[in-house]
């Protein structure tokens, strides 16, 4: 996992797959990254590595949402596989899909 700053956009790009044994890891990346989003409109998060999401990744990936949100930021999820997308529409989530 690592993000990229690109003016005043942060894209978060996970490399495993968002699932339970892996949320203690990215929670910890996104609270140690995402503490001062002053100069920031928009966080990206990219699934383009991601094959598998469970019901924890989901929650994580809500709960960044939220978080992100609550700070008056944009969120957006890039480069979903269209199984992931397939996910995210079923969840009803799918206004999250860039």
């Amino acid at each position: 996992m690592y993000n990229e700053v690109i003016e005043d956009r942060m894209t978060i790009f996970l490399e495993e797959d968002l699932i339970a044994p892996n949320v203690k890891e990215f929670n910890q990346f996104v609270s140690e990254n995402l503490m001062d989003l002053d100069e920031l409109d928009e966080v990206v998060l990219n699934l383009g590595s991601v094959e598998n999401i469970d019901s924890i990744g989901v929650t994580f990936v809500i709960g960044l949402y939220k978080s992100v949100q609550k700070d008056g930021l944009g969120f957006a999820i890039a480069d979903a596989s269209d199984n992931v997308r397939q996910l995210f529409k079923l969840m009803k989530l799918e206004d999250l899909l860039e």
